[in-house]
């Protein structure tokens, strides 16, 4: 059961994906990286984390100035994320992931 709701979460999150290129970058990528952080996760955390780093992949996939900001973020962000990752005991590419989507975000928004 729980196999055919994964597979059921993931067909949809293509969908969706698929339907908002027209949208904003930034929001598909959060859109698709919730669904799927909801479809492999086990929490809401996980939902929050696939968000995070859907919404900052997006951001670095946007040209001109608003995407080089977002990837210099993303590089910094990866940086300090797996960083602080390995000091605390936790997964270093989990955490150089959530950073690389958090600094994305910001250096999106900065700009």
């Amino acid at each position: 059961m729980m196999n055919c709701m994964k597979a059921t979460l993931l067909i949809g999150t293509l969908l969706v994906s698929a339907s908002t290129l027209a949208i904003d970058k930034t929001a598909a990528g959060a859109v698709a990286g919730a669904a799927i952080g909801a479809a492999t996760g086990k929490s809401v955390k996980s939902t929050v984390g696939g968000a995070v780093v859907g919404a900052g992949t997006g951001a670095m996939f946007k040209s001109g100035d608003k995407g080089k900001a977002a990837r210099k973020g993303g590089a910094v962000g990866a940086v300090v994320g797996a960083g602080a990752a390995a000091i605390t005991g936790k997964s270093v590419l989990k955490g150089a992931a959530v950073g690389a989507g958090a600094g994305g975000l910001v250096g999106e928004a900065t700009h």
